[in-house]
Protein backbone atom coordinates (compact mmCIF):
# COMPACT_ATOMS: atom_id res chain seq x y z
CA UNK A 1 0.00 0.00 0.00
CA UNK A 2 3.06 2.44 0.79
CA UNK A 3 4.17 1.85 -2.56
CA UNK A 4 1.48 2.55 -4.30
CA UNK A 5 0.75 5.81 -2.53
CA UNK A 6 4.28 6.66 -3.30
CA UNK A 7 4.00 5.83 -7.19
CA UNK A 8 0.97 8.35 -7.09
CA UNK A 9 2.82 10.61 -5.17
CA UNK A 10 5.46 10.86 -7.59
CA UNK A 11 3.08 10.48 -10.27
CA UNK A 12 0.90 13.39 -9.52
CA UNK A 13 4.13 15.40 -9.14
CA UNK A 14 5.29 14.61 -12.14
CA UNK A 15 2.45 15.68 -14.12
CA UNK A 16 2.10 18.80 -12.48
CA UNK A 17 5.52 20.17 -12.29
CA UNK A 18 7.46 21.31 -15.05
CA UNK A 19 11.03 19.58 -15.91
CA UNK A 20 13.31 22.27 -17.13
CA UNK A 21 17.16 21.31 -17.02
CA UNK A 22 18.08 25.25 -16.66
CA UNK A 23 18.32 28.30 -18.71
CA UNK A 24 21.29 27.78 -20.71
CA UNK A 25 22.87 30.60 -22.44
CA UNK A 26 24.53 30.71 -25.57
CA UNK A 27 27.93 31.53 -25.85
CA UNK A 28 28.84 35.47 -26.52
CA UNK A 29 30.39 36.19 -30.07
CA UNK A 30 33.41 37.73 -27.95
CA UNK A 31 34.71 34.96 -26.02
CA UNK A 32 37.91 33.74 -26.04
CA UNK A 33 40.29 31.23 -24.24
CA UNK A 34 42.16 34.20 -23.02
CA UNK A 35 39.17 35.62 -21.57
CA UNK A 36 38.66 32.66 -19.65
CA UNK A 37 42.35 32.83 -18.63
CA UNK A 38 41.76 36.13 -17.55
CA UNK A 39 38.43 35.17 -15.82
CA UNK A 40 39.71 32.50 -14.41
CA UNK A 41 43.14 34.57 -12.56
CA UNK A 42 40.62 37.62 -11.85
CA UNK A 43 38.20 35.38 -9.91
CA UNK A 44 41.17 33.86 -7.73
CA UNK A 45 42.70 37.16 -7.39
CA UNK A 46 39.30 38.55 -6.08
CA UNK A 47 38.40 35.54 -3.48
CA UNK A 48 42.99 35.97 -2.27
CA UNK A 49 41.49 40.13 -1.40
CA UNK A 50 38.37 39.06 0.27
CA UNK A 51 40.23 36.88 2.73
CA UNK A 52 43.35 39.16 2.91
CA UNK A 53 40.87 41.55 4.74
CA UNK A 54 42.36 42.97 7.77
CA UNK A 55 45.56 41.08 7.39
CA UNK A 56 48.80 42.54 6.84
CA UNK A 57 48.87 41.91 2.67
CA UNK A 58 45.89 43.27 2.16
CA UNK A 59 47.30 46.26 -0.08
CA UNK A 60 49.22 44.01 -1.88
CA UNK A 61 46.19 41.74 -2.90
CA UNK A 62 44.29 44.57 -3.44
CA UNK A 63 46.41 45.64 -6.01
CA UNK A 64 46.50 42.40 -7.67
CA UNK A 65 42.45 42.52 -7.84
CA UNK A 66 42.45 45.79 -9.32
CA UNK A 67 45.13 44.61 -11.96
CA UNK A 68 43.58 41.42 -13.24
CA UNK A 69 40.44 43.22 -13.45
CA UNK A 70 41.98 45.62 -15.74
CA UNK A 71 43.61 42.89 -18.02
CA UNK A 72 40.10 41.01 -18.08
CA UNK A 73 38.14 44.27 -18.96
CA UNK A 74 41.55 45.37 -21.43
CA UNK A 75 40.73 41.83 -23.41
CA UNK A 76 36.66 41.81 -23.29
CA UNK A 77 36.83 45.25 -24.87
CA UNK A 78 39.80 44.81 -27.75
CA UNK A 79 37.97 41.44 -28.05
CA UNK A 80 34.60 42.53 -29.15
CA UNK A 81 36.42 45.48 -30.87
CA UNK A 82 37.97 42.95 -32.94
CA UNK A 83 34.87 41.00 -33.95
Amino acid sequence: MTLRLMAAITSAFDASMTKSSGRRRCAVYWWTSEIADFRRSCLRAQRLAQRARDQPNEGACQASYASARRLLRAAIKTSKRLC
